[in-house]
C-alpha cells in the first residue's frame, strides 16, 4: 500500500524555535506513517532589511537547499523564495501581493512540489491564509485550515489577508479551531465543517528522565520562575515588573525573543532575560525551575488572548512543573492544575504558595499525558473523515 501524503502550509519554519502546533502535528502524521511537506511562509529580498538574523540564515537554508529531509524518510521542510511577499507595509499590503506572490516564486514553488511528490496528496492541511493563492493547485482528496488565533489581533494582519481568510474558509473540507472562544470567530467565516481540535504536547520530549541543568542555571538563585516563549505586545509587562519588585527573592527566567522585553522590563537583580534557546534544550530549562508562569496582558489585548489555548500549559504540566497564569476565557474551559490568577497581588501570592506547596508532580504529568499530540491528529484524521490507516 503506497504510503499517504499529507502536504502543510504553514506560518513558521520548520527550525523556529517556537515549535507550535502544526510542528507536532506533522511530527504526529510522520509518525503514523504518513509523508510530510512542510511549507513554511515565504521570505523575499526585503527580510534582509529587518527580522531576527539568525531565524532569517535559517530559512534562506532551507530556500537555497531546495528544502531538506528533516526526519528522514517522513518529513521534507522548504521555505518558497519570492520577489515580492505580503506584510503590513506600503506597496506589500495590496491584495495582488497577497494572492499572486506564489506566481514570483524562483524556483516555481508548485513545480518544486510536484518534484518532491506532493503535486497531489491525500490531506492539504493550511495554517497560514498567505499561501492561499497556490493551493488550488494542488490536487487533495481532503483540505483543512486549522485556526490558532484571531488574525484580527495581530497588528500585521491587513485587510487583504481578513479577505483571503474567508475565501481559504469557505473552500476548504473542514475548519478547526484551538480555542472554545474562536467558535463565534470561525462560525462568521461561513465554512462548509468545522471542529474543535486543541493544543496538546510532545508528551515523550517533555516529560523524559530529567536532563542536566542548564548551564545558564549555575548562577542564578533559587527558587526560579520561568517563562518560556514569545514576549510580544500581548505579554504583561507592567503585571511582571509589579511581581519582580514584590517577590524580590524569586529568580525570574525569560526564554525567548527578548527585545521588547529589554525595552519595557527595567533591569534588577531577580531578572534573567536569557534569549531564545533551541526547542531540544527547553525541557531541561523547565524540569530545573521551580514554577511556570504564563502571564499575558487580558485587560489590553482581550481579543486575541481570550483565544490563545497556550502551549506551554501541557509542557510545563509534563515537566512537573506547577503553573501559575492570568486568567482568560480559554483557561477557564481546562480544567488544568494552573492556578489562575487577576491582578499583581494574586499573581505573586500564587507563586509564593506554587513555590511553598507544590502539587504533585505525578498529578501534573497525569494531565499533560492525556493532552498528547498523537491524539490530536487521530481526532483530526476523523473529523476529515480519512481512515486512521
Amino acid at each position: 500500500m503506497p504510503r499517504r501524503r499529507v502536504l502543510m502550509a504553514t506560518v513558521n519554519q520548520w527550525h523556529s524555535p517556537f515549535q507550535v502546533g502544526s510542528h507536532h502535528l506533522a511530527r504526529g502524521f510522520a509518525e503514523a506513517g504518513w509523508e510530510v511537506g512542510f511549507v513554511s511562509e515565504p521570505i523575499s529580498p526585503w527580510h534582509l532589511l529587518g527580522g531576527n538574523a539568525e531565524e532569517f540564515k535559517d530559512r534562506y537554508h532551507l530556500y537555497r537547499s531546495g528544502g531538506a529531509r528533516v526526519v528522514p524518510g517522513k518529513v521534507w521542510a522548504y521555505v518558497p523564495g519570492a520577489l515580492f511577499t505580503p506584510h503590513n507595509k506600503p506597496v506589500l499590503n495590496q491584495p495582488w501581493i497577497a494572492e499572486q506572490w506564489s506566481r514570483l516564486t524562483m524556483p516555481n514553488l508548485v513545480g518544486t512540489l510536484r518534484q518532491q511528490g506532493f503535486g497531489e496528496v491525500d490531506v492539504l492541511y493550511c495554517d497560514s491564509v498567505v499561501h492561499q493563492g497556490w493551493l488550488k493547485h494542488i490536487r487533495a482528496g481532503k483540505s483543512v485550515y486549522r485556526i490558532a488565533d484571531a488574525l484580527s489581533g495581530f497588528a500585521k494582519t491587513t485587510p487583504a489577508i481578513v479577505q483571503l481568510e474567508r475565501m481559504v474558509a469557505r473552500s476548504v473540507d473542514l475548519v478547526v479551531y484551538a480555542a472554545h472562544s474562536l467558535e463565534g470567530y470561525v462560525k462568521a467565516l461561513r465554512p462548509t465543517s468545522m471542529a474543535y481540535l486543541p493544543n496538546a504536547v510532545n508528551y515523550a520530549h517533555f516529560s523524559a528522565a530529567t536532563r542536566e541543568c542548564p548551564q545558564d542555571y549555575s548562577g542564578i538563585p533559587r527558587p526560579i520562575a520561568v517563562y518560556v516563549g514569545a514576549m510580544d505586545v500581548w505579554f504583561d509587562y507592567r503585571l511582571m515588573d509589579e511581581v519582580l519588585d514584590r517577590l524580590p527573592h524569586v529568580s525570574f527566567v525569560l526564554i525567548g525573543p527578548d527585545e521588547l522585553a529589554r525595552q519595557r522590563l527595567r533591569p534588577r537583580p531577580n531578572l534573567h532575560l536569557l534569549g531564545r534557546r533551541p526547542y531540544a534544550d527547553v525541557p531541561a530549562y523547565l524540569q530545573h525551575a521551580d514554577v511556570g508562569l504564563i502571564p499575558f496582558d487580558v485587560v489590553n489585548h482581550a481579543e486575541l488572548v481570550n483565544s490563545i489555548h497556550p502551549l506551554k500549559l501541557y509542557e510545563y504540566a509534563a515537566c512537573g512543573l506547577p503553573i501559575v497564569a492570568t486568567e482568560w476565557e480559554e483557561l477557564t474551559h481546562l480544567k488544568s492544575p494552573a492556578q489562575l490568577c487577576r491582578g499583581t497581588e494574586a499573581f505573586s501570592r500564587a507563586i509564593e504558595q506554587a513555590l511553598a506547596s507544590p502539587p504533585a508532580r505525578t498529578a501534573l504529568q497525569a494531565y499533560a499525558a492525556d493532552h498528547d499530540w498523537s491524539a490530536r491528529v487521530s481526532s483530526l484524521l476523523k473529523a476529515l473523515g480519512v481512515p486512521a490507516e
